[in-house]
């Protein structure tokens, strides 16, 4: 069964034949777009801001950002964050960020942006990963658990001042 096929089983539309999907580091150039996917997702971001967490996350060897350009146009953004943990053995991995701008959904980029960060996670030694979402994003529950992930706890912050 080729790709194609086993996308549409597994409820994903793969993107266009025209469009070429690169999944990348994301880079300082990259700022106002990423504050744009940012902005959808809910954490409102300027360019500078975004410019300045890419400087400081390029300088972070526990972190990796990638993006997905599609056309030579940036459409999500992924980010993975690695870190040791005094539970397990293994590294954890947390899918730090993932968003597909709102007209690029439904084409399988934010499987392949994922696929990017399992991959990475691996090569850096993990054995499972993480992530959070809201409550109100129903579509992303689906998402991730048609993905293979399990609704597995809460999560709880707090602002530290």
């Amino acid at each position: 069964m080729g790709p194609e096929k086993n996308d549409v089983r597994r409820g994903r539309r793969p993107a266009p034949r025209s469009s070429s999907v690169e999944i990348r580091n994301a880079q300082r150039r990259d700022a106002a777009t990423v504050a744009a996917l940012l902005g959808e997702l809910g954490y409102p971001t300027t360019p500078e801001q975004a410019a300045e967490r890419l400087d400081r996350i390029a300088d972070d060897p526990s972190t990796w950002v990638v993006v997905a350009d599609v056309d030579s146009e940036i459409a999500g953004l992924g980010a993975l964050h690695v870190q040791n943990l005094v539970e397990r053995d293994e590294p954890g991995c947390e899918v730090a960020g993932l968003v597909v701008g709102e007209r690029f959904r439904r084409r399988g980029i934010g499987e392949l942006l994922m696929e990017a960060l399992e991959d990475e996670a691996r090569r850096r030694g993990g054995k499972f990963m993480v992530l959070n979402t809201a409550h109100r994003r129903a579509d992303a529950h689906a998402f991730y658990e048609a993905l293979g992930y399990e609704h597995t706890g809460r999560r709880y912050a707090k602002a530290l001042r």
